[in-house]
């Protein structure tokens, strides 16, 4: 496991308090099985139609990948990976985040029981921490670049996802710079396909290399 995709697995520990327990079951099972090892694609690319009818959203295209892999020195514990990659109009460059996600029953709030994603209508999903330094190498970070909840689709092909109003994210060219990417209300929800895992690897190359 590369020290960058390490962060991901502590933003679990913090969501979670800790993650030495296998996880309990959950819809999310349906997307991925919690096995050290597997992994799950997922992606959306919007045709110049859609676009076209839609001309307040920024996003064209959205690459998911999942993975689960133990903490290092953890036999026990299971975390579960999070890359995201999202290209914009007028970008020939994707932007890319990185994060940790964990199942939780109240996913959709905060320490002062207020919504945190109001397009999120239920509360119980799967909660991803993400990294604000997803540049890290043997210095951890704690600092947080946003939350995004997921949750299954009507289907175990199907991946919901909800972002909140920005993230903090990186270029492959230069991930030492943080880019906060804002999102509009037409940016803020996804649905995405599972495909193959191959179309993901693009993802794991830019935040491990």
């Amino acid at each position: 496991m590369t020290p960058r995709w390490s962060f991901a697995l502590g933003a679990i520990v913090l969501l979670a308090g800790a993650c030495a327990a296998p996880a309990a079951a959950s819809p999310l099972d349906d997307l991925i099985a919690p096995k050290a090892g597997n992994s799950a694609c997922f992606t959306r690319a919007y045709d110049a139609d859609h676009l076209r009818k839609n001309p307040r959203q920024t996003t064209t295209s959205m690459t998911v990948r999942f993975a689960y892999e133990k903490p290092d020195g953890d036999k026990t514990g299971l975390g579960l990976e999070f890359g995201l990659s999202l290209s914009r109009k007028g970008d020939a460059q994707p932007f890319f985040a990185q994060g940790g996600c964990i199942w939780d029953e109240h996913a959709n709030r905060d320490t002062s029981d207020r919504r945190m994603i109001k397009e999120f209508k239920k509360e119980a999903g799967a909660g991803c921490m993400m990294s604000a330094r997803p540049d890290v190498f043997d210095t951890l970070s704690a600092e947080e670049g946003g939350y995004v909840i997921i949750d299954r689709g009507k289907d175990d092909n199907t991946l919901l996802l909800y972002l909140e109003d920005g993230l903090t994210m990186v270029k492959q060219a230069d991930r030492a710079k943080q880019l906060y990417t804002k999102f509009g209300t037409d940016d803020r929800v996804f649905q995405l396909r599972r495909t193959e895992a191959k179309d993901c690897d693009f993802v794991m190359r830019a935040l491990s290399r």
